[in-house]
């Protein structure tokens, strides 16, 4: 009805300038009002209905679309929660060999703390026990075994508690190493780099942590994606060559300075221990050295099989025994690598349990009533030492003094009665 209405306005317009022009009904003026009057509001008529179609098209695309959300959107959240169920139970089964891992090592450090053997020879200086924290260490959780377990931490309730290790107060701590000068890097393995440090301006110790480049590290990041738990895997080692430092007084064995905590990489409470200083034991360097020098190292290295076989802790083995693990302090032979150290025995059922498997040479030793496998950690020990130290020695001394040799006898007859003494024997 309006645009009936403005159309007869406009016609009434167009009429109203014609008379003022004394123009007839019939005239050519009056027939363009009527006509242009009309196309206006034929296309005002069209031209309001688009816009009304326009507004109505967009409130139903609205309506549909608000719809089609309130349907949908149930089905669409649970479909991301079931997602979200999805990876988490695929992030735990794949962290799962990790976190099995992470048990074995912490059992294997609570296992070597509280192990009671024999009582240490009176040689043997006597521990002072007092009880301080190492690393913030959790018992087992049942969490561990939920599905729920993220990828940034496998374990996060590995802070939350502690365990304590006894030792004997460190005398050297954080500020220590804050106050050291001149450190410089020295050399990396698997799992530990080792720096050395001046402390005071006058005392050479060496520092050891964890590698961050190392393979331990980098391989198991590459496997699991967690560098904070794959640190605490590798810190184990660290923490437990710390107990056996210890626990192990001997001559022969490294001596433990004292420890730090200190963040690094983002990691809080990052492990450094503070050890004895060695020079690395070089095979060439040990060849070109005179004799008597030699067999001060032979007879060393005698004397720490002979006590890792009758240990506080029982007869220990050195799994990775290779001539990188010594160095050589005042020209005494010193084992400085006991993360890979054993004090288990083999099980066995039978005799054909009991085997020792060599390059060049295989043993099979005697199973015991108790089922475990007789003197397997020493043998093992005297044939590594054999394999890397005393075989090595054709182009060296044959002959030693009477003396001398039935000293050096008398060690060897102390670890085994079979054993030859090569070191005396043909000099090392």
């Amino acid at each position: 009805m309006n645009y009936m209405a403005e159309a007869q306005q406009c016609e009434e317009l167009w009429e109203i300038q014609c008379e003022l022009r004394a123009q007839p009904q019939s005239s050519p003026c009056h027939l363009d009002a009527r006509s242009s009057c009309s196309r206006a509001g034929v296309g005002l008529i069209i031209m309001r209905r688009r816009k009304i179609a326009v507004a109505a098209a967009f409130c139903l695309s609205f309506f549909i679309g608000t719809l089609l959300n309130l349907l949908c959107a149930p089905v669409g959240f649970h479909h991301h929660q079931e997602q979200r169920r999805l990876q988490d139970e695929t992030d735990a089964a794949s962290l799962r060999p990790l976190l099995q891992q992470l048990r074995e090592r912490y059992e294997e450090v609570l296992r070597y703390r509280d192990h009671r053997a024999t009582p240490p020879p009176t040689s043997a200086r006597l521990l002072r026990p007092l009880e301080r924290r190492l690393m913030d260490l959790a018992q087992p959780q049942p969490k561990w075994e939920s599905n729920k377990v993220k990828r940034g931490s496998v374990s996060p309730a590995l802070g939350n508690n502690k365990i304590d290790v006894s030792l004997r107060s460190p005398r050297l701590g954080c500020q220590d190493i804050r106050n050291g000068s001149d450190v410089r890097y020295l050399g990396s393995g698997y799992t530990k780099a080792v720096y050395k440090s001046l402390l005071n301006g006058s005392v050479s110790v060496a520092l050891k942590s964890v590698d961050f480049g190392g393979h331990d590290i980098q391989n198991c990041v590459r496997h699991y994606g967690t560098l904070e738990d794959c640190y605490r895997l590798a810190s184990f080692k660290i923490l437990k060559e710390m107990i056996l430092l210890q626990r192990l007084q001997h001559p022969n064995i490294l001596q433990l300075y004292g420890y730090c905590y200190q963040d690094s990489n983002d990691i809080s409470d990052t492990l450094t221990t503070i050890t004895e200083l060695g020079s690395p034991l070089e095979m060439i360097q040990l060849l070109q050295t005179p004799w008597e020098d030699r067999f001060r190292i032979c007879l060393s290295l005698v004397r720490l099989l002979h006590y890792l076989a009758h240990s506080p802790l029982g007869s220990i083995t050195l799994l990775d025994f290779r001539p990188r693990q010594f160095v050589v302090v005042d020209g005494e032979l010193k084992v400085t690598d006991l993360d890979d150290a054993s004090m288990d025995e083999t099980p066995c059922i039978s005799h054909t349990d009991c085997f020792l498997e060599f390059p060049a040479r295989n043993f099979t030793l005697q199973c015991s009533a108790e089922g475990k496998c007789q003197n397997m950690n020493e043998k093992r020990n005297l044939y590594n030492a054999y394999r890397f130290f005393f075989h090595i020695s054709s182009a060296a001394q044959r002959a030693i003094v009477p003396a001398t040799t039935s000293g050096c006898y008398s060690q060897c007859n102390r670890i085994q009665r079979s054993a030859p003494c090569c070191c005396c024997r043909r000099g090392l």
